[in-house]
């Protein structure tokens, strides 16, 4: 997928407009107000990296609900309400952030170096320095995005256009 990943942190308010979503077309609705809104504060664009990202929290596959909680949460995983041709959409109750930035809080560049050399070169393509340091770049700013939100008891949407 090469899509552009993007995450948001967000109110009760969104998570239960989002849940009572009765169809595609209300999901996207909610996801373009927040693409409007597009708070710096609460928004973190994880750009293609979002694809290697979820591999080396994962199993190294780029599935949904593949790898183990909630490492496996943290981008495709969660609660999915759109999933189709023009875009993916995945939410994370606030309980379930506290738990993915919990997990998150030990990594750093080594270990998420160790995960990314796993990922399967017949699936992602080529693993590479380059490629690490632009999947780094994006993983730290994630990283605090889930630390934040956390704090402030938010839930958390995943959304790309595939």
């Amino acid at each position: 997928m090469s899509g552009r990943g993007v995450l948001f942190a967000v109110d009760d308010d969104t998570l239960a407009r989002l849940g009572d979503a009765s169809s595609d077309a209300e999901v996207r609705a909610i996801v373009s107000e927040l693409e409007e809104r597009w708070d710096p504060a609460t928004t973190c664009e994880l750009d293609k990296a979002w694809d290697a990202i979820h591999r080396a929290l994962t199993d190294g596959r780029l599935s949904f609900g593949n790898g183990t909680p909630p490492l496996s949460w943290a981008v495709l995983g969660g609660r999915r309400l759109h999933d189709g041709d023009e875009l993916i959409v995945t939410v994370k109750a606030p309980d379930q952030v506290q738990r993915i930035a919990r997990a998150l809080a030990g990594w750093d560049r080594a270990k998420l170096r160790a995960a990314y050399y796993r990922i399967p070169k017949q699936d992602y393509g080529d693993l590479d320095e380059e490629d690490l340091e632009y999947v780094w770049a994006y993983f730290t700013k994630m990283l605090e995005l889930w630390k934040d939100a956390a704090r402030e008891e938010r839930g958390v949407v995943f959304s790309v256009e595939p």
